[in-house]
């Protein structure tokens, strides 16, 4: 008995397939470049993306960057390609990426190793990045128009991989956090308790000897460490269980405005000076300036800590194309070590010595409250950035 006819295979369709099911950012690219090679015969690929709000804590130290019109794509894989150096091939072939996204339309050029074909990588909310895949012996005409088609095909479905997997990112990103909120509260109610009990037995202790210089000193100690773990229960009680985020149109340039002020002799005592730039036009965004303020405060406060005595501060900030306003806070110094930049925001992780590993994730959960993005980079080549993008308020 003959087997039933079967409709003939679509390599384009099992390639959107095997795309589909993959939900790893690190996984896209081979994926991406496997499928090329399959369905195109493509001999190299190079796959840039930007930036975008949705990836998660992977990318939480660098920073997000919202607008992604205005963003250049970063170069995430490439392989095979005769100018194997990353920087070298995302010069060579960032103008084609900048053709393709603002055409959206794949964009052929022929070079002497072949036809290199652009495409743009698409998204919900406009152009996620850029492709470049080479084929060798593409000849005709009917061959090109064949494999910009599937060159195309591609690419949209590598953005919507990269959607799904930053979303899978976020949605991870977020379960962690509500679980490190859960134990960071059941902490501090635990601690509470015992922490009273301390310092009222320390006090009856020190009343009753107070005549001794040892037990006297010992006491005095006892207070100390019992009041700073106290602000620290009170700290993670607040990430635990944050109060609700109360949004009203206004300028964080404002905000900002309101932290200087109040750090001005903080700032005066290291003999810091702060060059500022305000975004223009001022942007309009939904903000709790309270709790803003409070992140900020934050973020300053760490900067002061951590700069060298009589020097400057660089406090950027800037309202891109679609509204969105995004501040740079630089300070030069020493670095975060590269070990620890990528685990900055997580609780319990200082990214300075003797710091507590609350203090940024408060803030990051501040922004994220806010729908923005906080991310850092820090080197000893250019010191240390923290970079904060608030979205524009609905209406306008």
């Amino acid at each position: 008995m003959s087997a039933p006819d079967r409709p003939p295979r679509d390599p384009l369709l099992e390639a959107s397939l095997a795309l589909g099911r993959t939900i790893e950012l690190d996984a896209i690219g081979p994926e991406l470049a496997r499928q090329l090679r399959a369905t195109a015969r493509a001999e190299a690929l190079a796959l840039a993306v930007v930036d975008g709000v949705a990836d998660g804590a992977a990318d939480d130290a660098r920073g997000g960057e919202r607008g992604r019109g205005a963003a250049a794509p970063r170069l995430v894989h490439h392989t095979g390609f005769p100018d194997d150096d990353a920087a070298a091939l995302t010069a060579r072939l960032a103008p084609a990426w900048a053709e393709a996204r603002a055409s959206g339309r794949v964009v052929a050029t022929e070079t002497a190793a072949g036809l290199e074909l652009t495409a743009p990588v698409p998204g919900t909310d406009g152009p996620l990045g850029a492709m470049t895949t080479l084929v060798r012996d593409a000849a005709t005409p009917p061959q090109h128009e064949e494999l910009q088609r599937v060159v195309a095909g591609l690419a949209a479905q590598a953005g919507a991989a990269v959607e799904r997997a930053r979303l899978v990112r976020r949605l991870t990103h977020r379960q962690r956090q509500d679980a490190a909120a859960a134990l960071a509260a059941g902490a501090a109610h635990e601690l509470r308790t015992p922490l009273t009990g301390i310092a009222s037995a320390a006090q009856l202790l020190r009343f009753r000897a107070r005549e001794d210089p040892v037990v006297e000193k010992n006491v005095g100690r006892i207070l100390r460490e019992v009041e700073r773990l106290s602000r620290v229960a009170t700290v993670l009680l607040e990430y635990g269980r944050p109060e609700p985020v109360r949004l009203a149109p206004g300028d964080p340039e404002a905000v900002w405005d309101a932290v200087l002020a109040a750090h001005r002799g903080q700032l005066e005592s290291r003999a810091l000076a702060v060059a500022r730039t305000r975004a223009q036009p001022p942007a309009r965004c939904a903000l709790d300036a309270t709790q803003l303020g409070q992140a900020f405060a934050t973020l300053l406060g760490a900067a002061i800590d951590a700069a060298p005595e009589a020097s400057d501060l660089a406090l950027h900030g800037e309202t891109l194309p679609d509204g969105t306003w995004r501040c740079r806070l630089h300070r030069a110094g020493p670095p975060i070590p590269a070990d620890a930049l990528p685990h900055v925001f997580q609780l319990f992780a200082p990214a300075a010595p003797g710091g507590s590993g609350i203090g940024l994730a408060l803030c990051q959960r501040v922004v994220e409250a806010h729908d923005g993005t906080i991310g850092l980079a820090s080197d000893a080549a250019q010191g240390t950035t923290v970079t904060v993008t608030l979205p524009p308020a609905r209406g306008g």
